[in-house]
């Protein structure tokens, strides 16, 4: 979306600071911040960087289950439905990881 519109207006230190302090949390600019919070979306803080490892991990662990269950599946020798529910599992834990700690929220409440 094209953005056409400035807006600007005044705040004293303490609502600069926290400005800031906040969108840096978040790993977003300021602007994005507002952004997000007039649209009623909470914006989560960016995780640390044990939860990109995590990530990362699970990413290899289905990439290397995923190898496995087509190999598996054309020479016919594993159970290939259960090694697909489990990889799907994998899959699910990593979707919930991002929701968590990733995936902004949006403010039921706020402005209600």
């Amino acid at each position: 979306m094209k953005r056409k519109i400035k807006k600007q207006f005044w705040c004293n230190e303490k609502e600069d600071n926290t400005l800031k302090d906040k969108a840096s949390r978040c790993g977003i600019t300021e602007a994005a911040f507002l952004r997000l919070v007039i649209m009623g979306i909470v914006p989560k803080e960016k995780p640390d960087k044990a939860f990109y490892d995590v990530m990362r991990n699970l990413s290899s662990m289905t990439n290397s289950l995923n190898q496995v269950a087509a190999k598996a599946n054309s020479l016919d020798f594993v159970d290939a439905p259960l090694l697909m529910k489990a990889i799907g599992n994998i899959e699910k834990m990593q979707d919930d990881l991002h929701e968590y700690f990733i995936k902004p929220e949006r403010d039921t409440h706020l402005w209600q």
